[in-house]
């Protein structure tokens, strides 16, 4: 956990005659060696089919604990640095891989688009800390014939690196790997290794993404022994042909020969398919010479192939063979065929117009920054699978290698994104370093990198070519040297195109203007280019309480051939774990960690579906409806269909059930006999209803598809497609008692309306003050009107908080008039006239007061025309309940928190629990918990308690705290779920309704307009009054809920 640290504020360097390497844009690496696919070297057949690289005996993990010593400014290191052994003063433990700043040094700072010091390229801040890491290390006897290799899997943001003392050389760019030569450096015995880690470099520049601002050595670091001369790189690039049915693979490799000779070398390959039989092996030679000699490629095919896609992940096992004279050394990658190719204006994988149902992906770890480990990357991979996700782009930096098996092997369609971003200078032609010619071949060398390096990878459909970075001449001919590289893969870039007037050869395969809206995607794509798809590489920003109108959009994905899906921002929330003085825990965000003066942009790093520690947000849920593949229709009793929208899988290892429920309750179950195709859809019947379709009643019909046995990323419990379908009929609408009387007394300003064992009271300004029955209160304080909620992200985006805040003020400084009472013996009416400061709206409310207390509220609100620009955020009532009544029970819309905009995923059902469970802990506190199309409410404890009761429906939420907890006010605060403290009372709110959350972004876009409240006129009626778990009406639906 990270405890509050401070540090120097930023400063501008002063101009060097001489700059070092990370103050030159011309120079990013020195002595490093060529970029190239992840291979590792093996002894055996077994060892490479296996691919286990720390079962290899030409392989040593450096990973663990280093010495480290700490400086505030590169300049500040001295040359005998490179010589200690770190037992001398200064040096301490430090793990690798790790960022300093999660271990006790420096602070984190987050910024999104802003760089962290002032804009001056190629110049760093004075306040640049550097780390020294030390490790000693010794070479295995057998290794010393061998060329010795050093892999950083990526290092933030640059470092040199020393050798026994020597400089061995220097390398930028974060995310990537580098590798050094260290055979003329190493000695006998043990030798010691130092990176001296720079946190900014003239790299940092390109460097602008939306997370935190850490630095160190953030993935492993080992070393590789390998023959004098040695395969050194391998691109398996796969097809398919004969409408699908071959595969194709052509093998280009390089090899390595450091002896000054010219070299014979056997080589052979053998294919494994998915089922581990060998079906092709095949052997050659070849004459090596100079350092890297690349061969003639090899080519074969694979008939009756089996496809990979995210679907059908089928991987193929090459491993291969390289012998100089001594015993072969083995390597192996594992490839999928697939064919992908846009045609007829889609993006198609194998021949059909996949969707793409994705998420951004940032590296994230709530304990340790950018260093995730391999449970993590399962973890995300296992989540994504289970809940429909089929596509992940790795924004905005090439991943960690081991994720890109997984995603290989559980299947998952990628864009591969180059660690290219610039946002902060803008996107102006001429201000982006897209256009100036200075930071041309930092640009390239980053996005050759990438391809290099995964481009064997079966998943990686997309290249992409940076985000957020402009463009110009460098992207375009970044595009052109990619195609060239690798034709069987698609190239996009969000920037390219997106401007009409500069920059318009074309240079993405994909139009992917992250943010589109539905209209200018129709009216500047659909309308003008109909040779290439769209696919939104940022969509749905799901930013605190957010994901609204995703049906809204998936609409228009499904009804538009040429709109292909997209990637939602994003998967993870970026919070680091903070323990305070009282030892409780929370996520932190920007402002928690960075010093007074330092710039930060708060929590806008908290967007993710998952929280930080990968328990789902509410919107989750929504997306994996949104995404499900299986969808059911029908609008008759017995008569339904359900669509396959899988493109490569059958219903085959799914299993399909129903259930009937009438008033909430499931009364019939079972099972269904479905046999549909891909993009097929198949009709059936279910005549078993007919017979329970009887008498009064609202009925429902629930389908769910299951896994029919585990798959590899989930078991049979999981609920991969489930939806939910009207039959007939409504719920019963609420009928008062009639039996008993009612007394009307007044004392003190109080008008009392008693019943049989129950007691109501008015104020003198007409408000429910009292509720009771059996001498105990169920209210403990006044039923008023609430026009207000705790802000979202959202809502402070699109300035709801300022634009709005009469609607603050008329529910706390309302006014009511008691103008009138009627009494008989079975109902007394008290009428109450509202008053709303601060706005020209009023409102009149009927409150009818039956003989067993119950309330029916009619309410007549009335918004003059000079109000209706000032949406409404709520339009309801508040009200507070003992906390002894925290039993919940509803039939409505669950299990999860849902909103007028995001309740495609809530099905109605009857549902119980606590208060507790009811309400949502976004990392900064927000409006969360509330239920749509509620039928009926109780909030009881064992016996008795309060009903709230639609007429025909209403929206609640209910919490330990009131809304004043949540609301910072006008601008956002430093506020985190500690600050938000139970109290001992239910807070709640009963909404006719409450206006949508919100979700294209987060920084304007206000809700649709179908979820605003900006009527003039709104009016509305709900039931209220007393109930006892003994209930008659309630018995049934406890009953039901309790089975």
């Amino acid at each position: 956990m990270l405890s509050y640290c401070v540090g120097l504020s930023l400063a501008v360097p002063a101009v060097a005659a001489d700059r070092p390497e990370w103050q030159d844009l011309s120079v990013f690496k020195v002595n490093t060696l060529p970029p190239h696919s992840t291979l590792y070297p093996y002894s055996t057949m077994t060892e490479a089919k296996t691919d286990e690289q720390t079962a290899s005996p030409f392989y040593q993990s450096l990973n663990g604990t280093w010495r480290f010593k700490y400086y505030e400014n590169p300049l500040n290191v001295v040359a005998t640095d490179f010589s200690e052994t770190g037992s001398e003063k200064g040096w301490n433990d430090m793990p690798v891989p790790s960022n300093w700043q999660m271990e006790g040094y420096d602070y984190p700072i987050y910024t999104n688009i802003d760089y962290p010091y002032p804009r001056k390229p190629p110049f760093t801040p004075d306040y640049n800390p550097t780390g020294l890491y030390l490790k000693t290390f010794s070479v295995p006897d057998d290794w010393k014939d061998k060329q010795i290799t050093v892999h950083f899997g990526a290092v933030k943001s640059a470092f040199y690196l020393y050798v026994n003392g020597k400089k061995v050389g220097y390398s930028e760019d974060s995310k990537t790997p580098a590798e050094f030569d260290l055979t003329p450096y190493l000695k006998d015995g043990e030798n010691t290794l130092v990176a001296e880690v720079i946190r900014f470099s003239d790299g940092s520049y390109l460097e602008d993404q939306d997370f935190w601002r850490l630095a160190g050595i953030e993935r492993d670091v080992y070393l590789v022994a390998s023959p004098k001369t040695s395969l050194y790189d391998v691109f398996a690039k796969t097809g398919l042909i004969d409408n699908f049915t071959t595969g194709t693979l052509s093998l280009t490799t390089i090899f390595r020969n450091v002896s000054n000779k010219a070299a014979e070398t056997e080589f052979s390959y053998s294919l494994y398919s998915p089922d581990n039989t060998l079906i092709k092996q095949g052997k050659t030679s070849y004459s090596v010479s100079g350092d890297y000699s690349s061969q003639k490629a090899i080519s074969l095919t694979v008939p009756d192939v089996q496809p990979w896609t995210a679907e059908t992940p089928n991987l193929y096992t090459l491993v291969f063979a390289a012998k100089d004279g001594d015993a072969p050394v083995f390597y192996s990658t594992r490839v999928g065929f697939r064919d992908i190719r846009i045609e007829n204006g889609q993006l198609q994988v194998n021949g059909k117009p996949i969707l793409i149902k994705g998420v951004n992906r940032i590296e994230h770890d709530e304990r340790t920054g950018h260093v995730v480990s391999r449970e993590s990357m399962l973890q995300d991979v296992l989540l994504m699978k289970q809940n429909n996700i089929n596509a992940v782009r790795t924004s905005h930096y090439p991943n960690d290698p081991y994720f890109y098996k997984l995603t290989d092997e559980y299947g998952l369609y990628v864009v591969d994104e180059a660690n290219i971003e610039s946002h902060g200078f803008g996107f102006e032609p001429d201000a982006t370093p897209a256009n100036n010619p200075e930071f041309a071949a930092m640009h390239h060398d980053r996005i050759k990198r990438v391809v290099e390096r995964d481009k064997n990878h079966a998943s990686v459909v997309f290249w992409s070519l940076g985000n957020e970075a402009g463009d110009g001449p460098t992207f375009i001919d970044a595009y052109k040297w990619v195609k060239e590289f690798d034709d069987s893969r698609v190239t996009l870039y969000d920037k390219a195109e997106r401007r009409d007037d500069v920059f318009t050869e074309r240079h993405t395969d994909v139009v992917t203007w992250m943010y589109a809206s539905i209209d200018e995607i129709h009216r500047r794509h659909l309308s003008k280019d109909k040779t290439r798809p769209f696919i939104w590489v940022e969509y749905a920003h799901a930013m605190g309480n957010s994901t609204g109108n995703l049906t809204e959009l998936w609409d228009m994905v499904r009804s538009e051939p040429r709109v292909q899906g997209g990637f939602i921002w994003d998967w993870v929330d970026q919070g680091l774990l903070i323990e305070n003085e009282d030892g409780e825990s929370y996520w932190g965000y920007g402002g928690d960690f960075e010093p007074e003066g330092v710039r930060n942009d708060g929590n806008f790093l908290l967007n993710g579906l998952v929280n930080a520690d990968r328990t789902p947000h509410p919107g989750l849920h929504e997306v994996k409806h949104i995404y499900q593949n299986f969808h059911f229709s029908g609008n008759v009793e017995d008569s339904f269909s359900v669509y396959n929208e899988n493109f490569f899988t059958d219903s085959d290892g799914y299993d399909f059930s129903w259930s009937l429920l009438k008033d909430g309750a499931v009364i019939k179950t079972g099972e269904l006999d479905i046999d549909v195709d891909a993009q097929q859809t198949k009709a059936f019947t279910l005549p078993q209803l007919a017979s329970s379709l009887k008498g009064d009643g609202e009925y429902l019909v629930n389908f769910t598809v299951t896994p029919a046995k585990d798959f590899a990323f989930t078991d049979t419990s999981n609920v991969m497609a489930a939806d939910q379908i009207a039959l007939k009929g409504s719920f019963a609408s609420y009928t008062p008692a009639i039996s008993g009387s009612l007394k009307v007394s007044k004392s003190a300003g109080t008008t009392t309306v008693s019943g049989k064992q129950c007691e109501v009271s008015f104020d003198e300004q007409g408000y429910v003050s009292a509720l009771s029955r059996d001498g105990k209160a169920i209210l403990s304080s006044p039923l008023k009107l609430n026009f207000w909620r705790a802000p979202t992200d959202n809502d402070f985006g699109n300035k709801m908080p300022v634009r709005s805040e009469s609607w603050r003020q008329a529910t706390h400084n309302q006014k009511g008039e008691l103008t009138g009472v009627s009494d008989s013996a079975k109902s007394v009416v008290i009428k109450q006239h509202v008053t709303l400061a601060e706005t020209s709206a009023q409102a009149d409310i009927s409150y009818s007061v039956a003989p067993d207390c119950t309330l029916t509220v009619d309410t007549q609100l009335n918004v003059a025309p000079a109000d209706e620009a000032l949406e409404i955020p709520r339009i309801g009532f508040n009200t507070r309940l003992p906390l002894a009544y925290s039993g919940v029970h509803y039939y409505g819309r669950g299990p999860h928190e849902n909103y007028a905009d995001r309740k495609a995923s809530a099905f109605l059902g009857l549902f119980a629990g606590d208060v507790d469970d009811l309400g949502y802990d976004y990392t900064r506190p927000q409006e969360n918990g509330n239920r749509t199309d509620t039928r009926w409410l109780t909030l009881t404890n064992d016996a008795q308690g309060l009903l709230v009761h639609g007429a025909p429906v209403f929206e609640f939420s209910a919490h330990h705290y009131g809304i004043d907890q949540l609301d910072p006010g006008e601008t956002k605060q430093q506020r985190h779920t500690v600050d938000v403290k139970k109290q001992d009372f239910v807070d709640l709110n009963i909404d006719y309704k409450q206006m949508g959350v919100g979700g294209d972004t987060s920084w304007g876009q206000k809700p649709y307009d179908a979820y605003l409240l900006n009527d003039t006129a709104y009016s509305f009626s709900f039931v209220i009054g007393p109930v006892t778990t003994r209930s008659s009406l309630l018995k049934p639906a406890f009953t039901a809920i309790s089975n």
